[in-house]
C-alpha cells in the first residue's frame, strides 16, 4: 500500500463510481478497479459495497477513509513546502495539432502566474520517443483506429502508458476556397489521390497517407512545420485530411468538405511515462483541452 492507493480510494469514496474517479484521476477504468480491489485484498476487507447505482462504503471503508484524509491531509503540506509548493512548467511534445496550439495558448493567457511553458510539434512517433527519453513530459498523439493497438504496442514497450484524451475526432478534406473541390458537398475518399496532398513529413504521417490508399507521389508536398502546411492549402493548389471536433471554427480562407459514405475518424491520447504522476498544471491543461 502507498499514497497513490489512498488518494484513489479518496477519489472513489467522493466521486461514488470507479469511472468517475478515474476520469478526474486521469486513470483507466480497469486500473483504478484493480488497484481498489489490490488495496481491499491487502486490508483483509471490504471499502466500498458495489451497487448498480454506483459505490457506497462499508463501516470499515467509513473507517478506513477517515483515517486516509488525515494521511493525505499531511502529505499535501509536506508536498507544499518551500519552493515545491510553487507550480511547475509545462513540457509538452505534440503531433502537429491546431486545436492543441490553441488551447496551449489560450491555457498560458488565462494563467495567474506566467511560466516558461514549452511545446514543440513533431510526428507521433517523435513525440513517443521525446516522453521516453525525458525531454517532454507530456505527449499528444492522433492516429486512425485501425493503427491504435500499433501505438499502444509501441508504447509499451518503450515504458508509457497511452490515456484517451479526445473523443474521435471525424475527419475532413480540407482546402483553400478556390480550390476546385471547395464547392463539393462530399469527397469520395478515393478523388484524394488524383489531387496535389500536402503532408506533414514525419514517419507516421507518411504510412497515414498509406492508409488513405494516397502513398506518396509526384503530387504530394511534404512539409515539416505548420506555416508551410496551412501556407499550401490556402494556395488553392493542394488538399489535405484533418481531424476536427464538433462545431469546430472554420480557419479563414480555408473549406472542409467532408467524405461521402462512411464516416472517418481520428483518435487521440496523452502519453506519459509508465510510473509518471501528472502535475497539478499538467492536469488543469488536459482539463482545458479536454473542454474544448
Amino acid at each position: 500500500m502507498n499514497f497513490n492507493h489512498l488518494e484513489y480510494a479518496a477519489a472513489a469514496a467522493k466521486y461514488g463510481s470507479i469511472s468517475r474517479a478515474a476520469q478526474q484521476l486521469f486513470l483507466s477504468q480497469p486500473y483504478l478497479s484493480s488497484m481498489i480491489n489490490g488495496l481491499e485484498r491487502e486490508l483483509g476487507y471490504k471499502i466500498f459495497n458495489r451497487t448498480p447505482a454506483g459505490l457506497t462504503l462499508t463501516p470499515e471503508g467509513e473507517r478506513f477513509l477517515a483515517s486516509a484524509q488525515l494521511i493525505l491531509l499531511e502529505l499535501k503540506k509536506i508536498r507544499e513546502i518551500g519552493s515545491q509548493a510553487e507550480e511547475k512548467q509545462l513540457n509538452i511534445s505534440s503531433y502537429y495539432s491546431t486545436l492543441v496550439m490553441d488551447k496551449f495558448l489560450q491555457f498560458r493567457a488565462s494563467a495567474e502566474k506566467q511560466l516558461a511553458d514549452k511545446i514543440k510539434e513533431m510526428g507521433n512517433e517523435e513525440v513517443m520517443q521525446s516522453v521516453m527519453a525525458g525531454e517532454s513530459s507530456l505527449g499528444i498523439v492522433f492516429y486512425a483506429e485501425e493503427r491504435a493497438k500499433r501505438y499502444q504496442n509501441m508504447a509499451q514497450e518503450m515504458g508509457l502508458s497511452m490515456r484517451e484524451l479526445f473523443i474521435p475526432l471525424k475527419l475532413y478534406a480540407i482546402m483553400g476556397e478556390n480550390h476546385p473541390l471547395a464547392s463539393r458537398e462530399s469527397i469520395d475518399c478515393e478523388e484524394l489521390g488524383r489531387h496535389p496532398h500536402v503532408s506533414y513529413d514525419d514517419a507516421s504521417s507518411m504510412r497515414y497517407l498509406d492508409f488513405l490508399n494516397i502513398g506518396r507521389s509526384a503530387k504530394l508536398l511534404e512539409v515539416s512545420d505548420r506555416g508551410s502546411f496551412y501556407d499550401a492549402l490556402q494556395s488553392g493548389e493542394y488538399l489535405a485530411v484533418m481531424a476536427f471536433r464538433r462545431n469546430a471554427s472554420r480557419r479563414p480562407g480555408l473549406v472542409m468538405v467532408p467524405f461521402s459514405g462512411k464516416d472517418r475518424y481520428l483518435l487521440s491520447s496523452y502519453v506519459i511515462g509508465k510510473n509518471y504522476r501528472l502535475t497539478e498544471r499538467e492536469r488543469k491543461f488536459l482539463r482545458f483541452l479536454q473542454g474544448a
